[in-house]
């Protein structure tokens, strides 16, 4: 029993990651150059057995500069959480903002890069 409340609420939160890098995908601006990935998901059952907590931690990356960083959001955070986290990475933390006019003129296609060596940004608890 335990599996399958864990594999619904995985399935949840891989919905709305699903979700993110598809708008990222088809967004004219980005084009796919920033991409969310889930690095390890923990479970902790409920001691009544009426379900439990799913805590994962995710991964959004710059395809282009390398700059990543991890939060951790859990099943209970709605899917504003995890768009909120992506927004404040590509609005604040990467630093793309700062030259918006090259961000417009760059036309590359980031489905068709290879992920480049990491970079962290901030602890990963953000």
């Amino acid at each position: 029993m335990k599996n399958k409340m864990r594999k619904r609420e995985q399935r949840k939160i891989n919905h709305y990651v699903k979700a993110l890098n598809k708008n990222i995908l088809n967004d004219n601006l980005w084009r796919g150059r920033f991409i969310v990935r889930q690095i390890k998901g923990f479970w902790e059952a409920f001691d009544d057995g009426s379900g439990g907590i799913l805590m994962v931690v995710l991964e959004i990356r710059d395809l282009k500069t390398g700059l990543y960083q991890d939060f951790i959001i859990d099943n209970y955070d709605r899917s504003w959480k995890l768009f909120e986290k992506v927004n404040k990475f590509i609005g604040e933390d990467s630093g793309v903002w700062n030259n918006i006019q090259e961000v417009k003129d760059d036309k590359t296609d980031w489905t068709k890069v290879k992920w480049i060596p990491k970079k962290k940004v901030g602890p990963w608890w953000w």
